[in-house]
């Protein structure tokens, strides 16, 4: 069986992409998610490519790429962030996958500066195929912050392990460095990220490494507009004047910060991720997840405040023919979190 490639209009093949992503990744496929993802971000719509079975014209998978704006000592480039890659699975050979994601790194790569994405170990074969080599790795911290579940397997009652659990919580709550306030004060924030955020973002533009863009538009879109995850923002101020901010997920089986900006002061970002940490505990969760490239600038300051790798899984990136920045820069100075993928 063979397939024909071609970009999709999104407008006229929603209704089968949405079907198809159903089907292939995530239930959660719905014209809710369609229309935030394709079509509502602040950098633009997305782009998608259909592959057809040539015999009947069915479709029978898809990529797509989601437009990004990064930083970079000051200056502002666009590219993608890849993503809904699928096939259905009577095409899962190597070849129709190959033939689809080649479509989609030629069309990106050409007039645009980078595209990156998070495959899976079997995309990675579809990648080196292309001649696409892994960049680097994202890795899940975690900070432990109940014991009971470890107790309970060990001494198997779990009257006992709860007593008990209650000393061992404690001695958990206490361990690693949790920043100072220095006249700081974090609180949940309320209602939209408003210009405040977008100042924050343009003044830490011009520094070292790679970041994401993250004015208020794109904040107001990525997460408290997001349609299937609620999404909680905590932030640091010092006389009124906004310092940074933590994203994070409260959902106890997720508890896990996807976001974080600051100003690189370690009181500042310990400040930060202890504030989460503590809001995740009181929402029940046995453990905090903080996901970041292995090449990110803070993750001295991820150790310091308790959190310990855990696995890790690849990320690539492609640069365009005449892209302002290197692939080290990706590899060694991303400021890379879990907000940075396409949902």
């Amino acid at each position: 069986m063979s397939i024909r490639i071609r970009p999709a209009v999104l407008e006229s093949d929603s209704t089968e992409l949405i079907d198809l992503f159903r089907r292939h990744l995530t239930a959660l496929s719905d014209r809710r998610r369609f229309e935030w993802l394709y079509f509502q971000s602040p950098c633009g719509s997305a782009r998608a490519w259909v592959a057809s079975n040539d015999a009947d014209g069915e479709v029978v998978g898809a990529a797509a790429a989601f437009p990004r704006k990064i930083h970079l000592a000051g200056a502002e480039m666009s590219g993608w962030v890849l993503g809904d890659f699928c096939l259905d699975e009577r095409f899962r050979s190597l070849g129709p996958a190959v033939q689809l994601q080649r479509a989609c790194l030629e069309a990106v790569t050409s007039p645009f500066e980078f595209c990156y994405d998070f495959p899976s170990q079997s995309m990675m074969a579809v990648y080196k195929r292309l001649g696409v080599h892994q960049t680097g790795r994202v890795v899940r911290w975690a900070k432990p912050l109940r014991v009971e579940r470890q107790l309970e397997r060990i001494i198997r009652s779990r009257k006992i392990a709860k007593t008990l659990g209650v000393i061992g919580n404690a001695v958990l709550a206490q361990r690693g460095y949790k920043g100072e306030k220095n006249g700081c004060e974090v609180t949940l924030h309320t209602g939209p990220c408003g210009e405040e955020f977008s100042t924050l973002d343009r003044k830490l533009a011009s520094g070292p490494g790679v970041r994401l863009a993250r004015p208020a538009e794109y904040l107001n879109w990525r997460y408290l507009a997001h349609p299937s995850q609620t999404h909680e923002i905590l932030t640091a101020r010092r006389e009124g004047a906004l310092l940074g901010y933590v994203v994070l997920i409260g959902d106890p089986s997720i508890a896990s910060i996807v976001d974080l900006l600051a100003v690189e002061e370690p009181a500042i970002v310990a400040l930060l991720l202890s504030a989460a940490v503590e809001r995740i505990r009181r929402g029940g969760a046995a453990a905090a997840n903080l996901i970041a490239g292995d090449g990110h600038p803070l993750n001295k300051i991820f150790e310091r405040a308790g959190f310990r790798r855990r696995e890790a899984s690849p990320f690539v990136v492609c640069m365009g023919r005449n892209a302002m920045v290197t692939e080290t820069s990706f590899q060694k100075s991303w400021y890379l979190m879990h907000g940075d993928r396409d949902s």
